[in-house]
């Protein structure tokens, strides 16, 4: 296997400078193509030596700066495709950024910031429930190892703990628009058994993402806080002047007795419910972004 070791190294260096997940990507499914191409060979061809086979699946693949050049050219063609239409630059200006920020009311056109609003708002629950499998699991199996069904619990835990980081980058892409790994493999590779198993408990990203899934919680919390908090009171600042107006309640109600705004106050709670909506959305493309970043330290080789 040192050929294929030697191909990925190539390929690696070819790929310098790319988006850590497409080099993570890239390595994997090669490394799956050649261990597939092998297997079939061996069993269409059995005749065929180890040495020649391992020459024919290379010369396949293709020399490591030419597939490294395929997989740019595929990633910049698909976010081709998923990227909205760019704004058209003037002459003599430079091109507006490929994620750029939007304007303050600009931001209510923006569909990232309300994709970053639901995933903020999901995230408390999905960190309970991360949080809730990897302490319970973590401790379960922990606890069981002295006994004989504590080891392959152990393996089942660590593999749930790879699906779920799997599973969290798929929906870290989608609703936050960062570029996540789309080919981890739930077991590291390896020639036998053993070493897959071997492979789970000594590769990193099995720890990274436990660790991912412990601080999700917090971070969860945190921002589920904030996007509901500013929803809401922003949300109240618009409705309040309607529901006086419409059904005649009173705006500010005290124990003994009811407040009266003046009329230019009325008219300006909708506009702070507008602006409070306005600075929300921006909040939100913030812990995205944040999210993002966390997601990306943890759940991405580098």
């Amino acid at each position: 296997m040192s050929e294929i070791r030697t191909y990925l190294q190539s390929l690696h260096m070819a790929m310098a400078g790319s988006d850590p997940a497409l080099v993570q990507d890239a390595l994997a499914e090669t490394e799956a193509k050649f261990r597939r191409e092998r297997e079939r060979l061996a069993w269409a061809e059995p005749m065929l030596s180890g040495p020649e086979a391992v020459a024919r699946i290379l010369a396949s693949l293709g020399a490591p700066e030419d597939r490294a050049e395929t997989y740019r050219q595929r990633e910049r063609v698909v976010a081709e495709v998923l990227a909205p239409a760019p704004e058209a630059a003037e002459p003599g200006e430079e091109p507006p950024p490929a994620r750029p920020w939007p304007s303050f009311f600009g931001v209510f056109l923006d569909p990232r910031a309300y994709t970053s609003l639901v995933y903020l708002l999901m995230a408390m629950f999905t960190g309970v429930l991360y949080f809730t499998w990897a302490v319970t699991g973590l401790c379960l199996s922990l606890g069981f190892l002295i006994l004989i069904i504590g080891l392959p619990l152990l393996v089942l835990f660590l593999g749930s703990v790879r699906a779920l980081g799997l599973g969290e980058g798929r929906l870290v892409e989608a609703m936050l628009d960062v570029r996540m790994p789309r080919r981890p493999p739930l077991l590291p590779e390896g020639k036998t058994w053993v070493d897959r198993l071997k492979g789970l408990f000594v590769d990193s990203y099995t720890w990274k993402c436990l660790v991912y899934l412990v601080l999700h919680l917090p971070l969860g919390i945190l921002s589920f806080t904030f996007a509901l908090l500013g929803i809401t009171f922003s949300l109240a600042l618009v409705a309040a002047p309607l529901a006086h107006w419409i059904f005649h309640e009173p705006i500010i109600v005290s124990f003994s007795q009811e407040y009266t705004l003046p009329i230019w106050v009325e008219v300006l709670l909708p506009l702070g419910g507008i602006l409070g909506l306005a600075g929300t959305l921006h909040l939100a493309l913030g812990l995205g972004r944040m999210h993002g970043a966390m997601a990306r330290a943890l759940l991405v080789r580098r």
